[in-house]
């Protein structure tokens, strides 16, 4: 066995970083000499300014294009060639063009970049028969509208006149309805719930003409509880509450290929007649 020799502790070299400040400054000293020697060389300062040269041109384009946008901002917001001359309204099916633009309070010759086209649309949707409204600046003259209708779902009679729901049950005042809107006649109970039991019926509606085929004439709700359809060819359909619609529309189209003329699917399981 051979013995190795141990390690003499004093032999250990321990690099540290000096605390001393003279020598700190020293070798701050000797890297500021290196890099001068190395600026010193023709190749080190022809790239130190070819690469001076690319920063000045990008600072200079940067300057450039700051420039042409502020210049094309100031046009666009004041120049009278950029100004409405134009206001377009799309998607008016029975509201009035002028009423759209009389609401939209837009002057002409207005700055288009000044038009506040968010406060123009909530001007524009205060009018009961828009459901939906988009407002943009068309460059160069022109203020585009574009907006939705509400559609009638039924029609409901209010103090002795006729006024249009939509699916929503937002009543969206007098008019004439779209031919075929069924007629709603309500009880009391169910007239303190109205945009409630309108909106059930737009699922109801939507079954009995999807699942079921059949259109709608009239439709009675004495209660929430008591939902009955007469449909175009007379039949009687006894919905009873809204719920389980699809299943009541499935038993419906069945029944409805068999004789009768009241028919009862309150419970889809076991629709009757009588």
């Amino acid at each position: 066995m051979t013995d190795e020799p141990l390690e003499d502790p004093a032999d250990r070299t321990e690099h540290t970083v000096s605390d001393d400040p003279d020598r700190r400054l020293a070798e701050a000293t000797l890297r500021r000499s290196d890099e001068r020697v190395r600026h010193s060389d023709p190749a080190v300062r022809a790239t130190l300014r070819r690469r001076r040269r690319r920063t000045n041109r990008i600072y200079m384009g940067l300057g450039v294009a700051l420039v042409v946008l502020l210049v094309g901002y100031v046009a666009l917001y004041f120049l009278p060639v950029f100004s409405v001359r134009d206001v377009q309204v799309d998607g008016i099916r029975t509201i009035p063009e002028e009423v759209v633009t009389e609401r939209a309070a837009v002057p002409a010759g207005t700055p288009l970049l000044q038009v506040d086209t968010h406060a123009v649309a909530r001007r524009v949707a205060g009018i009961p028969r828009v459901d939906q409204v988009t407002v943009k600046r068309e460059y160069p003259s022109t203020l585009r509208i574009e907006l939705i209708e509400r559609t009638a779902l039924v029609v409901v009679e209010v103090d002795g006149a006729q006024h249009l729901v939509d699916g929503q049950g937002i009543d969206f005042g007098q008019g004439e309805p779209p031919p075929g809107t069924p007629v709603l006649t309500v009880g009391d109970e169910a007239r303190a719930d109205l945009p409630g039991i309108v909106r059930d019926l737009a699922t109801v509606f939507a079954e009995v003409r999807g699942t079921a085929g059949q259109e709608i004439a009239a439709v009675e709700v004495e209660t929430p509880a008591s939902i009955v359809l007469t449909l175009v060819d007379g039949r009687t359909v006894e919905w009873g509450s809204a719920g389980r619609d699809h299943e009541k529309a499935v038993a419906l189209q069945m029944v409805l290929e068999q004789p009768g003329q009241v028919w009862n699917v309150a419970n889809p399981a076991l629709p009757a007649s009588r």
